[in-house]
């Protein structure tokens, strides 16, 4: 029997069904109710969950959330100002209520980390980290094959480190890129016209994009130093550019690395695919409640 699964964004929600071995059979956008707040978005929630339940009966609901959340009560405990008032919402009791179905909740970049480690880069991994790089930097943390969270639902929360005296997710991110290179040349490039005049060796280009490896490669030197993963899993939309990315960043890693860690850690893209949200929600869901 299949799960309702969602994948909480601050601009769109993502929706669908998901059967128990991972695969999607269904999967929509709806747009995230910012100004309804909290409840509002909640309510949103139901509604969907109660139309995708006329469709095939389903066993659970399964959530995927931006914000620090408390997976085992199920609440938002902050840093999701994207929605007011979603700080301190019970998501987990309030659709149970409402639907009479078991449900599971986690911050969504510990679901990528648990979907890449169920159907995409890390499979039979039992250590590894995966690494979102894209407005920001965050990622997930997986340790003997279980997420870890951190004391407050924080761990993972690596984009606020202090690289070269920066904040890291700051000027190592795409965002920090783009606002390098426009604040330089006061243009309005974005990242793939970036990239597409580095790949073609305009100079003024090149020294930006080689210092953002940099900054890149020596946070994930760090993490590799601070947790000893057996892989590295990189994610986010910089991703697309393939092996000539994943070359550019592997030589970054490398050469932020002491010799005895540089063969330590394998360093691969993510590969669950643009539903790795909604498969890591169910991934957590059969954990937690056992029935896998």
């Amino acid at each position: 029997m299949a799960l309702i699964a969602f994948d909480i964004g601050g601009t769109q929600i993502k929706f669908g069904l998901v059967e128990r071995d991972g695969r999607v059979l269904s999967a929509a956008l709806y747009d995230t109710p910012k100004q309804a707040g909290g409840e509002g978005l909640v309510a949103a929630l139901i509604h969907l969950a109660q139309t995708l339940q006329q469709q095939q009966p389903v066993e659970g609901i399964a959530i995927s959330s931006f914000g620090l959340i408390d997976a085992e009560n199920g609440v938002v405990l902050g840093a999701a100002e994207a929605v007011p008032g979603y700080t301190g919402t019970a998501v987990k009791a309030a659709l149970q209520a409402a639907l009479g179905l078991p449900v599971s909740i986690d911050n969504d970049v510990n679901c990528v980390a648990l979907a890449e480690g169920w159907r995409g880069a890390a499979q039979q991994v039992r250590h590894y980290i995966a690494v979102a790089i894209g407005t920001g930097i965050g990622g997930g943390i997986v340790l003997n094959g279980q997420i870890y969270r951190g004391h407050r639902a924080a761990a993972g929360e690596w984009g606020y480190m202090w690289i070269d005296g920066l904040v890291w997710e700051d000027h190592a991110s795409m965002r920090g890129l783009v606002n390098a290179v426009n604040a330089d040349l006061q243009t309005q490039l974005d990242g793939r016209a970036i990239f597409a005049r580095y790949d073609a060796g305009d100079v003024a280009i090149v020294p930006h994009v080689e210092r953002w490896f940099g900054l890149l490669g020596k946070g994930l030197a760090n993490l590799i130093y601070a947790f000893n993963p057996q892989r590295l899993v990189i994610g986010g939309g910089i991703t697309a550019r393939g092996d000539a990315f994943h070359r550019q960043l592997q030589a970054a890693v490398q050469a932020a690395l002491q010799p005895d860690f540089q063969q330590m850690t394998e360093l691969v893209l993510a590969s669950a695919g643009n539903h790795a949200g909604m498969i890591g929600a169910v991934r957590n869901w059969l954990d937690e409640h056992a029935r896998d």
